[in-house]
């Protein structure tokens, strides 16, 4: 017996040993919690039904986010997101059973926190070890799938040198199928094509193939549904590659449902739902904060505006924001008093529009600091493509590809842009492009990480520049 057999035959067991992991890991945190806070392991009754109820619930709660569906080449933040979600449910009901019997005051709020936070940690570090055993295991040959790819054209072949470029996911090309004569029994890359009048059925049981992968064009609907008509007394699990990428997309497709319909969305913001609300919340909180800790700065700059020159401390200006919505950002003065609706020239080097504070304060980027109130009125986030004045994006949105898809997200007060370099005049066409390109990458990559990443980054590279006028 091979080894992909002898993984393909204890797949349920694996699955069901994570499911009793998942169960330990969540009693048995929260027993590890008890001794921590109360330096016992003997639980009183009620503790040992928070736990036992902790268990059941992880039971019915857990397979609710697909934690136990094959995670195979899938983003591991993807999984991390199903369990945190898993355990804030159970977490989160097991506060809402107690409210319900009226005995939250048995409890001890320390614990419960340790507990929560305790089990969040050994989830998270016990199945990212499993996924790396297991690439680890399938770079080595072990737990492979073997699939057919019926089309060996253009998307076929793209298709082929994904999977070829990610071994890591244990996928292995064991034929192509296509109706193209001039191509069928030839081998596109080692791998052998058939064409599509052989037996499909029998090529599937014979070879051991798990999975079919449909790569014909969207033209080929009426092909597709033979296809599905042959192999509808077949377990073989197929798949559809729609051929998005004739589209040239930059923000990659997903899959959702409305009204029960799957949709494939092609060119649609990735912080919606879930990962809207965790962004509002990054936004506001830490918006809070650093208002708080930065309040004797914007105070000495605020005087140090107005002890120079005459005028308003805070220059307001209409830049477009999320869907392009015109909003008003938040500035100190950095110039002379001038219009905001006014027609918008950038800051050159040497400008003589530019005071000596705001010299300053511009290449020290603390001109922007005023911004965090934007983010706590909800018109801007923390991290974002930077907000470019409309008469900015009129000029250059017809100059530069996809220009306004960056007004997919919030605009934010840093950036992958900005960390890169990518900040001041842009005097030259490439530049706006390099930087629209930096905004797309955002978009297309966006996690929490990614934001707490450039965060970090802005500390040490976002704020000084020589190339802030």
């Amino acid at each position: 017996m091979s080894n992909n057999d002898l993984f393909r035959q204890n797949e349920s067991i694996l699955s069901l040993v994570s499911r009793f992991l998942d169960i330990a890991v969540v009693a048995g945190t929260g027993w590890i919690a008890h001794w921590a806070y109360f330096s016992t392991f003997e639980l009183d009754p009620a503790y040992k039904l928070g736990l036992i109820l902790g268990a059941v619930l992880t039971v019915v709660i857990f397979p609710l986010f697909d934690n136990y569906q094959s995670w195979r080449g899938r983003n591991w933040f993807d999984q991390l997101r199903a369990v945190f979600l898993s355990q804030l449910s159970v977490m989160v009901s097991l506060v809402v059973i107690s409210a319900l019997l009226k005995n939250t005051a048995v409890f001890s709020r320390l614990w419960f926190a340790i507990w929560a936070l305790l089990s969040l940690i050994v989830l998270f570090t016990y199945k990212r070890l499993l996924m790396m055993c297991l690439r680890e295991m399938r770079l080595r040959g072990w737990n492979r799938k073997r699939i057919a790819i019926l089309g060996a054209g253009d998307l076929g072949r793209k298709v082929a040198g994904h999977i070829k470029n990610a071994e890591w996911t244990g996928f292995e090309i064991a034929a192509y199928f296509d109706d193209n004569s001039q191509v069928a029994g030839q081998k596109l890359d080692g791998v052998p094509v058939h064409h599509l009048n052989r037996n499909l059925e029998s090529f599937i049981e014979e070879n051991k193939i798990q999975e079919v992968w449909l790569a014909l064009p969207l033209r080929a609907e009426s092909r597709m549904k033979e296809i599905l008509q042959t192999l509808q007394n077949s377990t073989v699990a197929v798949r559809f590659v729609p051929d998005i990428f004739t589209f040239n997309l930059l923000i990659g497709p997903s899959v959702s449902e409305i009204a029960g319909i799957p949709v494939l969305d092609i060119n649609c913001s990735p912080i919606s739902g879930i990962n809207w609300a965790i962004k509002e919340a990054e936004d506001r909180i830490l918006a809070a904060i650093i208002l708080i800790l930065i309040s004797p700065i914007l105070a000495i700059i605020a005087v140090a505006i107005r002890l120079e020159s005459r005028g308003p401390i805070i220059f307001k200006q209409e830049r477009h924001g999320w869907d392009g919505k015109i909003i008003k950002v938040y500035k100190f003065r950095s110039m002379g008093v001038m219009e905001s609706s006014g027609a918008f020239t950038q800051a050159t080097k040497n400008d003589p529009r530019v005071t000596r504070v705001g010299a300053f304060i511009r290449r020290t980027s603390l001109d922007e600091l005023p911004q965090f109130f934007n983010v706590l009125q909800g018109r801007m986030s923390i991290v974002g493509p930077r907000p470019h004045p409309v008469s900015m994006n009129n000029e250059y949105k017809t100059k530069v590809a996809y220009y306004f898809q960056r007004h997919k997200v919030k605009p934010g007060i840093t950036g992958l842009a900005q960390i890169n370099g990518c900040r001041g005049e842009t005097d030259t066409l490439d530049k706006m492009e390099r930087r629209i390109a930096f905004d797309i990458q955002y978009i297309q990559n966006w996690s929490i990480w990614l934001d707490l990443k450039i965060i970090f980054l802005t500390i040490f590279k976002g704020f000084v520049s020589d190339k802030a006028y």
